[in-house]
């Protein structure tokens, strides 16, 4: 099976999330697994309903970050 730099980008990205959301909860002194399971889900959810929405927009609006992003090259930094 041959996966992308991408995909493991991304799955770690999610993986990331879960865990973080996961240790928040149970040093919160929360230790049922159903509940740390639904924390870990609860923060990768949104992203993979973004994801799997085909109405979202969001690479729409990459023209303006190339933009900003060529405004602020052009600003010079005033300390040598």
């Amino acid at each position: 099976m041959n996966i992308s730099p991408k995909v493991y980008t991304v799955l770690g990205t999610y993986a990331r999330a879960f865990i973080a959301a996961v240790a928040a909860q149970y040093m919160l002194g929360n230790t049922s697994i159903k509940a740390l399971f639904a924390a870990g889900m609860a923060s990768v959810l949104p992203v993979i309903l973004r994801w799997a929405n085909p109405a979202d927009q969001f690479p729409a609006a990459q023209p303006a970050m190339k933009k900003a992003a060529a405004v602020v090259e052009g600003i010079t930094d005033p300390l040598p």
